[in-house]
């Protein structure tokens, strides 16, 4: 059984040739391809380990002519150039930034799906200044934590958005859980700058970044709820 989250980039592939990057155990193209979703899939990660259980789930699943691993560090050994999505979850924003800006030969035609669990606003800004649109970004409640899952697409268009703008990109602020997912990162930033005031090195730019990002998000969530 997927997690709620993993469900949801689910339902975010369009394509029929997906390459999950970071695959773990293979859950999610075991899922896609047996339910018909997509009809071959590539399951990656940079470790030995994650990918011997994956292959015997494969195998287990019936579907080794239809699911491939990859022992790969992101894109590095991915050849097949039909790939129409990639999938990439369960990683820090950063992380995800870096593996994409190192395989944008293929990253650029394909349809992306992407689950930061840490500094998604930092991945969004990454792929609004490289040309990157977020074509729908979902909050979703799994455990006790809210993530994001972000759709995007490469367009050309170049654009810079604050960090507050990042956050909010492609939310239905009309979801309760997606306004419950922003009052949380107001508190994590409001928690974040009271911090730095009780520290004895307290950067008052880093600060005041902090609080006027919150107090943002504060207002396109009031403008969106009137």
């Amino acid at each position: 059984m997927l997690s709620k989250r993993l469900l949801c980039c689910a339902e975010m592939v369009k394509g029929s040739v997906i390459a999950d990057i970071g695959t773990d155990h293979a859950g999610l193209p075991i899922y896609l391809v047996k339910n018909g979703i997509c009809e071959r899939a590539y399951a990656c990660d940079i470790a030995e380990g994650p990918l011997s259980f994956a292959e015997k789930n494969i195998a287990k699943a019936g579907l080794e002519g239809r699911i491939s691993t990859v022992l790969s560090d992101g894109f590095e050994r991915l050849t097949d150039d039909s790939i129409s999505d990639v999938v990439i979850a369960g990683m820090g924003g950063e992380m995800i930034r870096d593996i994409l800006a190192n395989g944008q030969e293929k990253v650029r035609r394909a349809n992306l799906v992407l689950q930061p669990n840490t500094r998604a606003w930092e991945l969004i800004d990454w792929l609004s200044r490289n040309g990157y649109g977020v074509l729908e970004q979902r909050a979703v409640a799994d455990g006790k934590f809210i993530y994001p899952v972000i759709n995007a697409k490469y367009s050309g268009l170049i654009k810079a958005f604050s960090q507050a703008e990042c956050l909010v990109a492609g939310l239905n602020l009309s979801e309760d859980i997606s306004r419950e997912y922003l009052v949380a990162q107001i508190k994590r930033l409001r928690d974040a700058a009271n911090g730095m005031k009780k520290g004895s090195y307290a950067d008052n730019d880093d600060i005041s970044e902090l609080e006027s990002t919150a107090d943002e998000i504060e207002k396109l969530l009031k403008e969106a709820t009137k």
